[in-house]
């Protein structure tokens, strides 16, 4: 629930903030204020959320997952790649360009991994709990794909994506 709620919380400080700046007439200025919400607060801010709630949670979060066996001592691992997201998610509010395919990266390997988890378990171990058939499955794999989408696109149309100086030949 609070990925939703960080999701609609981006798209609704995107939407204000695009018709608040309609000005910057750049073809990406308003792909750009999509994507950097879209990665601060969807991907940073619900990543944050989802570390806390596997740190402070743990055990009750993996019983909503259907992993009844032990504790749910893998939920403290599985916080620090959140906590990793979280903080790297917010930090493109500052910093732009590459940065942002770096995060976009590192949250697609972490999300889609999680993704194909949450279906073999779904297959081999019949588990249909909502904790892993239900939302946090399907915005593993939402977050990667619109993020991936924007990026490209501002990539294309010359925003924030494309850094300034982009090098078009390797050194050396």
């Amino acid at each position: 629930m609070t990925t939703v709620i960080a999701v609609v919380l981006a798209l609704i400080v995107a939407a204000v903030q695009a018709r608040r700046h309609r000005t910057d007439t750049r073809p990406a200025a308003v792909v750009d204020t999509y994507l950097v919400w879209w990665l601060v607060l969807a991907i940073g801010l619900s990543s944050l959320i989802g570390a806390a709630y596997h740190v402070f949670d743990g055990p009750a979060i993996a019983e909503m997952i259907g992993y009844t066996r032990g504790d749910g001592g893998f939920q403290f691992e599985n916080a620090m790649g959140d906590l990793a997201i979280g903080v790297t998610g917010v930090l493109c509010f500052w910093l732009r360009g590459y940065f942002w395919l770096a995060v976009l990266t590192v949250t697609a390997i972490q999300y889609l991994g999680d993704a194909a988890g949450h279906v073999y378990f779904w297959i081999a171990e019949d588990n249909t709990k909502p904790g892993n058939i239900g939302p946090p499955l399907w915005f593993d794999i939402i977050l990667p794909i619109v993020g991936f989408t924007l990026y490209a696109l501002s990539y294309r149309r010359g925003g924030d994506a494309r850094p300034a100086g982009t090098l078009t030949s390797r050194p050396g």
